[in-house]
């Protein structure tokens, strides 16, 4: 442009260079740890381009809820998180709430449905010794290969920063480690076997972690069976001082993003020709539909649990999986002797057994108003009787009854993040494991995916970076 002030002889001239900002509107299906941190990451790579809107038919949180008992609150979804967990760790301290390293406790005992088949007490030194006296050294070449296996994943951190993406589960395993995919596609304790594991860790050990991170049996695939291995053998675990179920709560705040509590009905290409139309239902009204149109769609909830319409090139089949039931039952009062005439540890895990066992897990979960507090999982609500054979003295009862996690079993089909251009699934990267970290990668991965859609950037070739493992401080770089 060329103005001419008056009384000037000169020309000033004004050169403008006017970029004119698009923003892109989304809509993320889902107000759990995957959707509120994919929030997060898309305003990341975004900035100020992104309108994000997510629906949720609930609380935000999703999985991650709060549980009252006895005077105090509990997490009754995803409880622990890993050392190695980088993004929930930066993620946590990104929104100012504190982490709270956990002990070991006042020991474990392992049951069979008549004695403690083991018991552990806490203290590392004595431990080992009881562990190596009734497993021998055999035990050494799980820790070895959970070890190799938590260090290897590490290069997911390390590629999602040069901003690589994966529009599947089996491209993500695949790049992180060849090994990771034949993992996801063969029994745990087919994979026991090949290490040489006797049937005895096997039946014990290896079962009563699967029993207590996922309510299943050592039919699971050896992905997530190590996955589950890593958090009690390798590292030290933690959990946010105020409850994890408030991660997903401060990733709201923290974005701005706007949260619409919604039954969203039907997701549809939209009239325009590019986008999607999410149709959806207000909370408490069933009756009067309405409709928005937007850039890209980011499902952040479990397809068999969503109960919503989707263009019909999307294949529901293959990425549909059933979910494990797991029910969370919360007492308040005194826990009888498992065991008649022996102490109770804090935490009683159930191993293989003949034996009729009501419960997969009991834990421990501190004093309260009045007497104790403890979290039972089973596979099916616990009857009145049932209970009354654990407790000496009841108060109060709770319970959630929830789907938490797939059915993991071999062989299996690994969903897609990308389900259509335009439209993306975070909670495909459970059919690997689900854990709150591992959705933290899938919505960052879904993030990347969805910035080089909407802004024409074409993905890097894994196999061109992190080459020698050079991780960076990724709590620095979030």
């Amino acid at each position: 442009m060329y103005w001419v002030f008056p009384g000037r002889w000169y020309l000033v001239v004004f050169i403008t260079i006017i970029g004119e900002v698009t923003s892109h509107k989304i809509a993320i299906v889902g107000g759990g740890i995957g959707g509120t941190s994919n929030a997060f990451f898309l305003q990341q790579l975004l900035k100020d381009k992104a309108q994000i809107k997510i629906f949720e038919r609930g609380d935000v949180g999703g999985r991650l809820r709060e549980m009252q008992i006895g005077g105090r609150s509990y997490d009754s979804g995803g409880s622990i998180i890993h050392s190695d967990n980088f993004y929930a760790r930066a993620l946590t301290e990104k929104v100012g709430l504190k982490v709270r390293n956990l002990d070991k406790g006042g020991g474990t005992g392992f049951y069979d449905g008549k004695e403690f088949v083991l018991k552990l007490t806490g203290s590392t030194f004595k431990d080992k010794f009881k562990v190596l006296g009734r497993y021998g050294f055999g035990i050494r070449n799980i820790v070895k290969d959970a070890e190799m296996m938590l260090k290897t994943f590490k290069r997911i951190y390390c590629l999602q920063s040069k901003k690589v993406a994966f529009k599947s589960t089996a491209e993500l395993l695949n790049s992180t480690s060849p090994d990771f995919l034949k993992r996801a596609q063969v029994s745990m304790r087919q994979s026991l076997k090949t290490l040489g594991v006797s049937e005895l860790i096997q039946n014990e050990l290896i079962a009563a972690a699967m029993h207590t991170n996922y309510n299943q049996e050592l039919d699971v695939n050896a992905f997530v069976g190590f996955v589950s291995l890593a958090g009690g053998l390798v590292g030290d675990l933690w959990r946010v001082e105020e409850g994890n179920f408030r991660l997903p709560q401060e990733l709201v705040k923290a974005t701005g993003v706007e949260v619409v509590k919604s039954k969203v009905r039907s997701i549809l290409p939209s009239s325009r020709g590019t986008g999607y139309t999410v149709t959806y239902t207000l909370s408490g009204d069933t009756e009067d539909f309405e409709t928005e149109d937007f850039d890209a769609v980011v499902l952040a909830t479990p397809l068999h649990n969503a109960d919503l319409q989707l263009p019909d090139k999307v294949d529901v089949a293959k990425n549909t999986k059933p979910f494990q039931r797991t029910i969370a039952t919360f007492v308040n009062g005194i826990l009888a002797p498992v065991v008649p005439g022996q102490e109770n540890p804090e935490d009683i895990l159930t191993v293989w057994s003949k034996e009729d066992l009501f419960f997969s897990s009991i834990g421990f979960k501190g004093s309260a108003t009045p007497d104790f507090n403890y979290k039972i999982f089973s596979k099916t609500p616990l009857t009145g009787e049932q209970i009354g054979k654990l407790f000496s003295k009841v108060n109060e009862v709770k319970s959630v009854d929830w789907k938490a996690y797939p059915k993991y079993s071999v062989p299996d089909t690994l969903p897609d993040f990308e389900l259509a251009p335009g439209l993306f699934y975070i909670n495909a990267i459970e059919s690997a494991a689900s854990a709150i970290e591992m959705s933290c990668i899938g919505s960052k991965n879904v993030a990347l995916l969805l910035f080089q859609y909407l802004e024409n950037v074409e993905n890097v070739d894994f196999k061109t970076v992190c080459r020698q493992q050079d991780l960076i401080k990724f709590k620095e770089e979030l």
